[in-house]
């Protein structure tokens, strides 16, 4: 059950003088998560909470733990909010429980934004605004696929194929790490593409070290 030392950090947390003050008070709400002083009803009550900050200090601790009991609210939470902080603070917590718990909700996120037309923006110039496509990569798509690449699913590539040819190098980038990670092959003639002809040397990297594993299991195969 949560005591007064609780609310007092967590209003640290909302309404500290200063950065620091904000961050020894997360630790110290941390310390107290790991000493099994916070449990899954009191994340879960915090979770309702009308502030933002406080949902986003229950979403982290509840991926912290990794507690199977929040399981559905976080699900809940993910498929109804449109709040940016919120959104990428679930996808953060889907990555720390390490599980395909989520992947569903996660995919189904992504095609409902397909429909945006500055969704995929292909290496072409857009009328949307810069706050939704910074919304699109930092809050949605770029944790979407760093979650995707941890649960490993194959069956995940026809939703990151079309991220090989976004706008954004980082986008391309986490895309291809995707494939590689997951084991997917990439046509080689895509690879050779990304080698010779892509703006960024990240990528242009990666796609070089992908398609010499490719030919290196073809090799021993």
């Amino acid at each position: 059950m949560l005591q007064s030392n609780h609310y007092e950090l967590l209003d640290k947390v909302r309404f500290g003088k200063d950065g620091d003050e904000r961050k020894e008070a997360l630790k110290a709400l941390i310390n107290l998560e790991y000493e099994a002083k916070i449990d899954d009803t009191d994340l879960l009550k915090l979770l309702d909470d009308n502030d933002a900050v406080i949902q986003v200090y229950a979403i982290g601790a509840m991926g912290r733990l990794q507690t199977k009991a929040c399981i559905p609210a976080l699900i809940e939470r993910f498929t109804e909010s449109t709040n940016t902080l919120i959104l990428n603070e679930l996808l953060n917590a889907f990555q720390q429980y390490d599980s395909n718990d989520f992947l569903d909700i996660v995919t189904s996120k992504l095609k409902k934004l397909y429909k945006k037309p500055w969704f995929f923006n292909i290496r072409k110039k857009v009328s949307d605004s810069d706050s939704d496509r910074g919304f699109v990569l930092n809050q949605i798509l770029i944790p979407s696929l760093k979650y995707i690449r941890i649960t490993g699913n194959p069956k995940t590539e026809k939703i990151v194929k079309p991220f090989l040819d976004h706008e954004d190098a980082n986008v391309r980038w986490h895309t291809l790490k995707v494939f590689d990670s997951i084991g997917i092959e990439i046509k080689t003639d895509i690879l050779q593409d990304f080698i010779v002809s892509d703006s960024s040397p990240l990528v242009r990297e990666l796609a070089t070290i992908i398609l010499e594993k490719q030919k290196n299991r073809i090799v021993t195969t």
